[in-house]
């Protein structure tokens, strides 16, 4: 009878042990996760942050290159606002001064033999492509 209650009382101390252990590697299984997603979120305000900084210079980019470009171009086909925004996008891809747009022409549309848009040609590559 002894023997049994000292093997229950090991088994009970033994299952607490066990217990109480897990519970603290989950503590601290948490802990690390919330420092890894706080660290996450701060990065990610960071970038914000960066970004809302980069759009006022990219304000600043379409603003200097709509005063240049606001004339319409040789041929009276596209508009100086488009010509203005081609500028501003290719400013802010390759950087301020790195590239100057000298001119925009319009793309010839292409056409395949079955006298298809480029959007649905292109729609039914992208869905009949092989896997």
């Amino acid at each position: 009878m002894l023997d049994n209650l000292k093997l229950s009382l090991i088994i009970l101390l033994t299952g607490i042990v066990v217990v109480f252990a897990v519970l603290v590697l989950l503590i601290i299984i948490i802990k690390l996760y919330s420092m890894a997603v706080s660290s996450a979120q701060s990065s990610i305000e960071q970038k914000k942050v960066e970004k809302t900084a980069q759009k006022t210079d990219t304000e600043e980019i379409v603003e200097k290159a709509e005063t240049a470009k606001a004339e319409e171009s040789d041929d009276g086909s596209i508009p100086g606002e488009i010509i203005a925004a081609i500028a501003a996008a290719v400013e802010v891809i390759f950087g301020e001064g790195a590239v100057k747009v000298s001119s925009v022409k319009r793309a010839k549309p292409v056409r395949t033999s079955k006298r298809r848009s480029a959007w649905k040609a292109a729609g039914i590559a992208e869905n009949t492509r092989a896997f």
